[in-house]
């Protein structure tokens, strides 16, 4: 969890992202063998998946990952899988779909001043810190022309890390292998334009919104297959759009108190 994420910074910076998410990963696990505490939990990406007509992705599916952070990602994950045929680590490796919302009790949340990701800009807009929303990208293949995600509430994404914790023998010895990939999202695909709504519905009121062209690096997304986390782990998501939502909202007014600044 302690690699760099953002998708435009990594087509801008991409030696940064190659030296911290991967040499610096290779270190880790190497010594983590060594230590004798070869289990390992790895966040992942959806962004490695290759579109799809339908944009439903199982773990089997195509990858095409389109950016260095992408790339990076999925270098770990080869590098994980190799390990753990060769030495004594074992992994298992879930591909996040896309976070967004905050602690429910609002003891932790998004600490970025500026958040690159959709929800953080939407709040942003919402309370005038900036001058509107931007969509990048109108002219996708999907329903209606934006993005289309599958959005966890973090919360649930949270409980997912401690059920793959709690069940990481037996997650292992039921997929038979040393390493497995497990997607985790809802199973719901939503585009940029509905969470818009969603959140205006939320909100109270409109959001300014503008347009863009896609930013470098931009897939056009997918959402998950959910079967093999629902078998492996026996986890499913527990909390709507609108309750993450609704979440960021109330860690964006309480942000200040906590860490200091807006």
């Amino acid at each position: 969890m302690a690699a760099r994420i953002v998708v435009p910074e990594s087509v801008e910076k991409p030696y940064e992202y190659y030296r911290d998410n991967v040499a610096k990963s290779l270190e880790l696990f190497d010594e983590l063998v060594a230590l004798g505490k070869p289990r390992v939990l790895f966040s992942s990406s959806a962004s490695l998946y290759a579109t799809k007509d339908d944009f439903e992705v199982t773990e089997e599916d195509a990858l095409a990952p389109g950016s260095p952070y992408a790339r990076t990602k999925r270098m770990m994950e080869q590098v994980l899988e190799d390990m753990a045929v060769a030495t004594g680590l074992r992994a298992i490796i879930l591909r996040y779909f896309n976070p967004i919302g905050s602690d429910p009790d609002l003891e932790s949340g998004i600490y970025a001043k500026e958040p690159s990701h959709v929800l953080g800009q939407l709040v942003m807009a919402a309370r005038g810190i900036k001058d509107s929303f931007t969509i990048t990208g109108t002219e996708h293949p999907t329903r209606d022309g934006t993005g289309i995600r599958d959005y966890i509430h973090v919360w649930d994404l949270a409980r997912a890390h401690v059920r793959a914790v709690e069940k990481f023998d037996d997650v292992l010895a039921a997929a038979d292998a040393p390493s497995t990939v497990i997607n985790i999202g809802t199973g719901d695909g939503v585009t940029v334009r509905e969470l818009i709504d969603s959140f205006q519905r939320v909100f109270g009121q409109e959001v300014p919104v503008t347009e863009a062209p896609p930013r470098p690096g931009d897939a056009v997304g997918a959402y998950a297959n959910v079967d093999k986390s629902a078998r492996l782990l026996d986890w499913h998501t527990q909390l709507s759009l609108d309750e993450a939502i609704a979440s960021a909202l109330a860690w964006g007014e309480k942000r200040q108190e906590i860490l200091g600044y807006e």
